[in-house]
Parts: structure tokens; C-alpha cells; sequence
């Protein structure tokens, strides 16, 4: 399988040597989702990873972000970018050719900037590579497989052009299953089939197909990204898994228990992913996690649609984790540096996903008056604009107390699950 993985050597640059030592526990930020190449399949999109300068706001739905001196500034080392032609696609054909030219872009991207970018080939190059180099290492996947996973052969097929995931159901339910329908009118337009179904009291779980192709993705060496499945489906989804042996990961995910959509995931259904040894990622965007008919007490004090949300969120997550740990683990006091990665939580900043990020904590009409700060950056007053400010996020974050290093784990955690989903 090994061999069936490696890129055209003409896209790629040279790497180091992999020596054959137990590999070192790898601490770095990685971002498990985002689109920077949304203006093939969506032509009003500006081409991602360009030399250029984005809006500087929060406020950039439909416009793209991820440009390269950015993504340069955003402290990563470990990027997913997702292709996505779920929507778009009229039939198999053109949803293969929608993906094979984004990850075309990305590998034309890295071959023309090889001094600073890779293309991740495997968990032993990847891991070369952190150790070795300061390079940004993208790794490919696809965001909805509808249409471009119809058997084995084409698992096989996107494992040959590199795919590390695959996020199984998107916006629609279509013949893998229920998709959560998005809050609010636009979710009910998109998903017409499901508001009908789901009016009509018809359970909306995984198809027969949609079991089967968890089950050959990750026999083609493919990690499955359980995001955006109804909570039905992800119920069939870790029955599956729990069945076959499988680690389920969810790469922009939410608790119910604070923003009750159908997409997002029950506490049972977190600690399931973990008991099963998976892990479970948030989505990044402040605005996407504020509450909804929260059953977990929400402070007031806590700014909506900020990264304090992204905080409460993480840390309630991290709460759960923890406070199950005897189930998942076997263990109920200090926990060991590898059972910390095992706990990991990470998060996916969904650039272009048609979203906004976080709004700003401090300024006139805010949270809190810009006069508090001593010295304002740049993320309190206009908010997450782009990965550049990802820095300063961070550091925001950690000083209002929040532990990052369960989000540094997670590069550790993804680089374990997608070698032993390759069989390494």
C-alpha cells in the first residue's frame, strides 16, 4: 500500500531519511480542516494560496483567506485541505474530475514553493519532516463523498492520489446517509431531502452503502471523518466502527449539550469516539459554536461569537474527556504523556468554508471596552481575519488560562490513527 501512496516525484521535494527508531511524540499545531482551493468547484471564490492579502475582518463568508504569507504566519505544521464537490458534482465523472484539479492546485502549489511546503506522503515522511525541516506540510482530503466513493476501487483510487480523509456525508443526505441540516433557512434549502424526510419522522441514519464505505476507506489506508452526520447516522456510524475495529474521527465537531443542532455530537457520542480510539475536533469559528437551546449552563459573562466561546466549548469538551477517563482508558488519576495524546482534542479552522470566524472581544459595541487592554493585537479588535492571526489567538487564549497542549497532541494522535489505518 506504501507504493500506491507515493506522488509523482516531480511534485514533490526531497525529503530526509526515515530512519527505523520509535518515532518521538510530535507537538506542533495542526489546522484538521480547510479549503483552499474553493474556486474550482465555486468560481467566485479568489484562488487560495496566492501571494495576497485577504479583508481584514472577521467578516469574509465567500471570500478567500488562506494566502500564503498568512498561512505562513498561522504557526502550523500540519494542514488538511479539503476538496469538496458533494454539491457541485453532476454525476461521478465530474466529481472526480472537481477533486482531482484541487488537489492538483495544492500539489502545483507546494511543487513551486518546495523550500517551505510538502506534500505529506506518509506518517514516516510526515514525522520526518517535523523533525528535520520547518516546512508546512499540507495533506489532502476530500469534505462529502458523494459520488466519488462508490466501491473499493475508488477508495483505492483517492488513496493513490494521496487522500488521508475523507468526511463521509456533507450538507445533503444522499446514499451514504442523514446530513445534519444547517441552522437556520439556507440548511433547509440545501437539504431539501432531509427537511421533507425528517418532517415525514423518517429516521435518518447511515444507508447499508454508507456503512460499507466506512468499512473500505479504512482498508484503503483512509481515515473517515464522521462531521456533519445526523446524530442517527453517527450512531450507525460507531457501530460500525466499534464492529470493525476502526478509530471514528470528527474534525469540526460541537457539543449538543450547548449548540443543539443535528449535526452536532451527544456527550455520549464524544465518549464513545474516544472509547473506541478516535478523536474529536472543533470547529474553530466562535460564531458556529455560540449556544442554542443549551442544556450545560452557559456563563453570561463568556463574549458570544468570540474565541471566549471557542473556549468554553473546548474546555467543556476536555471536561467530558476527562471525566471519563476511567472508562476509556482504565485509569483515574495522573495520566501518562501517552495517554494525554490519546485524549487529544483538536480543531479545524474550515477557511472557506462558508463561514465567518470569530468576532472581536473588545471595541465600541463589543464585549468589552479596547481601553482594558494595555497593548491591543490585532485579534481583539477585528476578530479571527485569517490564519496569520492564529498566533495571536492562541496567546489570548492561554492567557485567560486555557491548556493548549491537548490541541498540540492532536497532530501526535492523527499521525498514530492514519498508520494504523494504513496497517503500519
Amino acid at each position: 500500500m506504501l507504493g500506491s501512496m507515493l506522488l509523482s516525484a516531480a511534485l514533490l521535494a526531497p525529503i530526509p531519511e526515515v530512519d527505523a527508531s520509535p518515532p518521538a511524540e510530535v507537538l506542533v499545531g495542526i489546522d484538521w480542516q480547510a479549503h483552499p482551493a474553493m474556486h474550482v468547484p465555486y468560481g467566485f471564490f479568489a484562488k487560495g494560496l496566492r501571494d495576497r492579502s485577504p479583508r481584514r475582518g472577521y467578516r469574509h463568508a465567500l471570500r478567500q483567506v488562506v494566502h500564503e504569507p498568512y498561512l505562513a504566519r498561522a504557526g502550523i505544521r500540519l494542514f488538511l485541505t479539503a476538496a469538496m464537490a458533494a454539491e457541485k458534482a453532476r454525476d461521478r465523472a465530474h466529481a472526480r474530475s472537481l477533486i482531482l484539479e484541487q488537489l492538483e492546485y495544492v500539489n502545483d502549489f507546494v511543487a513551486a514553493n518546495p523550500d517551505r511546503y510538502a506534500i505529506g506522503r506518509s506518517p514516516a515522511q510526515v514525522r520526518a519532516l517535523l523533525r528535520e525541516t520547518d516546512k508546512i506540510i499540507l495533506l489532502h482530503s476530500i469534505e462529502g463523498a458523494h459520488l466519488v466513493c462508490d466501491g473499493p476501487e475508488d477508495a483505492a483510487f483517492w488513496a493513490e492520489q494521496g487522500v488521508v480523509l475523507v468526511t463521509l456525508i456533507h450538507l445533503r443526505d444522499d446514499e451514504f446517509g442523514g446530513a445534519g441540516i444547517l441552522d437556520g433557512a439556507i440548511g433547509k434549502i440545501i437539504n431539501r431531502r432531509g427537511v421533507k424526510r425528517r418532517r415525514e419522522g423518517v429516521r435518518r441514519g447511515l444507508t447499508a452503502r454508507g456503512k460499507q464505505a466506512i468499512v473500505e476507506l479504512d482498508a484503503a489506508g483512509i481515515l473517515v471523518d464522521m462531521s456533519h452526520m445526523t446524530q442517527a447516522s453517527l450512531d450507525d456510524a460507531l457501530a460500525v466502527t466499534r464492529a470493525n475495529g476502526i478509530a471514528p474521527v470528527v474534525t469540526h465537531g460541537k457539543l449538543a449539550s450547548i449548540r443543539a443542532e443535528e449535526h452536532a455530537q451527544r456527550d455520549d457520542q464524544i465518549v464513545e469516539i474516544y472509547r473506541q480510539g478516535g478523536v474529536f475536533a472543533l470547529g474553530l469559528s466562535g460564531q458556529k459554536l455560540d449556544p442554542i437551546a443549551p442544556t450545560r449552563a452557559v456563563p453570561d459573562e463568556v463574549c458570544r461569537g468570540t474565541l471566549e466561546m471557542f473556549r468554553f466549548h473546548y474546555e467543556a469538551a476536555r471536561e467530558l474527556i476527562l471525566d471519563h477517563r476511567e472508562d476509556i482508558l482504565g485509569v483515574s488519576g495522573p495520566l501518562s504523556a501517552a495517554q494525554r495524546t490519546r485524549l487529544a482534542v483538536g480543531w479545524s479552522s474550515d477557511w472557506n468554508g462558508w463561514v465567518n470566524h470569530s468576532k472581536p472581544v473588545y471595541g465600541p459595541g463589543r464585549c468589552r471596552s479596547a481601553r482594558a487592554l494595555e497593548r491591543p493585537l490585532e485579534i481583539d479588535t477585528r476578530g479571527l481575519a485569517h490564519p496569520g492571526l492564529l498566533p495571536q489567538h492562541w496567546a489570548r487564549l492561554e492567557r485567560d488560562g486555557m491548556d493548549r497542549e491537548p490541541m498540540l497532541r492532536s497532530a501526535e494522535r492523527f499521525l498514530q490513527l492514519w498508520a494504523d489505518a494504513r496497517g503500519e
